[in-house]
C-alpha cells in the first residue's frame, strides 16, 4: 500500500524530516503523534505530493509518488488543516466539483444524506465562506465519505469541532475501521490514538520513533 524509505526534508539548512521509514499495509491504522513542530503535517503534505523533498522515496501502490502521473495519486485523499475549498462555492458545488475532479458521480441523494449525517443540510446551498471553523471540517469529512479512496491522510481531526461535531467523527472514523479502510491520522490526544491505531508512531526532532 504504501513504503516511505529513507524521507528527509529541510528548510533554510534546518532539518525537519530526517530519513523517515516505514511502511503501511492496506486496511492498517497508523497514527503519528509528537510535539507542535515535529514534521508530521510536513510529512502528510509529502506523501500527498503538495510538497517536495530533498532525499528518499515514497510508494503508493506501487507507484513512486516523485516521478507517478497524477492519475496514480487519485486513491490517495488528505484532510489538511485549511479546507482546500472554494470559498464562494457552496457545500455542494465544493463537494460536486472535487468529486468530478476524481471521476466519481453520486446521486443528489446520496450527497444530500451525507451532508445531513454531519448536519450541513440545511446550509447546503450557502457559499462556505460564512462557514465557522467546525462546520468546514465537517464538510472535509462530507468529502471524504463520498469520494473513493485508498489511502486516506487525516492531520488532526478533531480541529475546531464542538462536542457533537467530535462525536459524528469518531464514529465516522471506526465506520471506516470496520470497512478495512486504511488511515494514518495525526493525533496529540494519547487515548485517542490508541482507541484508533494498529501502530503508533512517535516523531521526535524529526525523527521516527518505535518504528
Amino acid at each position: 500500500m504504501l513504503s516511505v524509505d529513507n524521507l528527509s526534508k529541510s528548510f533554510d539548512h534546518h532539518t525537519v524530516l530526517k530519513n523517515i521509514t516505514f511502511s503501511q499495509k492496506k486496511g492498517e491504522t497508523l497514527v503519528f503523534m509528537g510535539k507542535n513542530g515535529v514534521g508530521k503535517t510536513t510529512l502528510f503534505r509529502i506523501i500527498a505530493s503538495l510538497m517536495t523533498y530533498d532525499k528518499g522515496s515514497i510508494l503508493f501502490n506501487g507507484n513512486n509518488l516523485l516521478n507517478t502521473k497524477p492519475i496514480n495519486r487519485k486513491k490517495l485523499f488528505y484532510l489538511g488543516h485549511a479546507p482546500g475549498m472554494y470559498s464562494a462555492f457552496s457545500a455542494v458545488e465544493n463537494i460536486k466539483f472535487a468529486m468530478r475532479l476524481r471521476g466519481v458521480n453520486k446521486k443528489d441523494s446520496i450527497i444530500d444524506d451525507v451532508l445531513n449525517q454531519f448536519q450541513l443540510g440545511e446550509q447546503k446551498n450557502d457559499p462556505i465562506m460564512i462557514y465557522s471553523e467546525g462546520m468546514l471540517q465537517r464538510l472535509k469529512f462530507c468529502l471524504a465519505d463520498l469520494i473513493d479512496w485508498d489511502l486516506l491522510l487525516i492531520d488532526e481531526p478533531f480541529s475546531s469541532l464542538d462536542a457533537y461535531g467530535k462525536n459524528i467523527v469518531n464514529e465516522k472514523i471506526f465506520y471506516w475501521k470496520k470497512q478495512s479502510k486504511t488511515i494514518s491520522i495525526i493525533l496529540h490526544d494519547k487515548n485517542l490514538a490508541k482507541n484508533y491505531a494498529d501502530r503508533i508512531l512517535n516523531i521526535r526532532s524529526g525523527i521516527l520513533e518505535n518504528n
